[in-house]
């Protein structure tokens, strides 16, 4: 079984403009042909979120779709830990809620799963098909967060925080458990810690177009996120993933 995890933060709004959740259920349906489970973590939304999701799931009813569901937001780190330790499947993709990523690039990163540990999508290589780009503003935060989390966890990948991902269960339990960073800086923690106990990565290209709804707060969430970096080589110089 393949599980899929989507974690969601008031997303009322970009749910309700348009049947895209729906339509992205239809689409995974028609397009995997092995079985799976869909996971949708609402991640403490104070607007209509949880209702919508519920909603979705009594119209897809002939799908196995869990909602996980809590009132204080946590953070996309921890909903994302929540729906990987309750995934059944041998196999789990993680993706936004927005959808940005092409889904029909679910197949190749199952398909790659069988001759590597994890595998991370990257809207920063060569290959990848961008049809509609973020703000300049935004391209510079992403370019650097990247180049920062690099330099200070000793890692070498073109796209840190690409939401879409895909894990060999085993894998992914073992690493999420570790996992103490919840907020945005989780996709750096887990990387580094899949480098610490020797697990193949892979990126893989994406076909992808910028959404515009983001929670990111440049500002607020640059300086969160150098804190929780630091936070990373200090748990593991004082044992903290032991």
């Amino acid at each position: 079984m393949l599980s899929i995890v989507i974690p969601f933060y008031n997303e009322e709004y970009r749910i309700s403009q348009s049947n895209r959740l729906s339509d992205s259920i239809k689409y995974i349906q028609s397009k995997i042909t092995e079985s799976f489970e869909l996971l949708l973590i609402d991640d403490g939304s104070k607007d209509n979120t949880a209702c919508i999701l519920k909603d979705v799931k009594r119209k897809h009813s002939d799908i196995s779709i869990k909602i996980i569901s809590y009132r204080t937001n946590r953070g996309k780190g921890f909903a994302i830990k929540q729906g990987v330790l309750k995934a059944k499947g041998n196999k789990i993709i993680t993706m936004d809620a927005d959808f940005s990523i092409d889904l029909t690039e679910t197949n190749r990163f199952i398909n790659e799963l069988d001759t590597c540990d994890i595998v991370i999508g990257t809207k920063k290589h060569l290959m990848t098909q961008t049809h509609t780009k973020q703000k300049t503003p935004r391209r510079i935060l992403g370019k650097g967060f990247t180049l920062l989390t690099n330099m200070v966890l000793g890692l070498n990948f073109t796209d840190i925080t690409c939401g879409f991902k895909g894990f060999r269960a085993d894998i992914a339990k073992l690493l999420f458990k570790k996992q103490k960073i919840y907020r945005w800086t989780y996709d750096s923690e887990i990387l580094f810690l899949a480098k610490v106990y020797g697990h193949t990565v892979k990126e893989l290209p994406v076909s992808w177009r910028h959404i515009e709804g983001s929670k990111v707060s440049p500002l607020r969430d640059t300086l969160v996120s150098i804190k929780e970096l630091v936070e990373i080589i200090f748990n593991h110089r004082y044992g903290k993933y032991d």
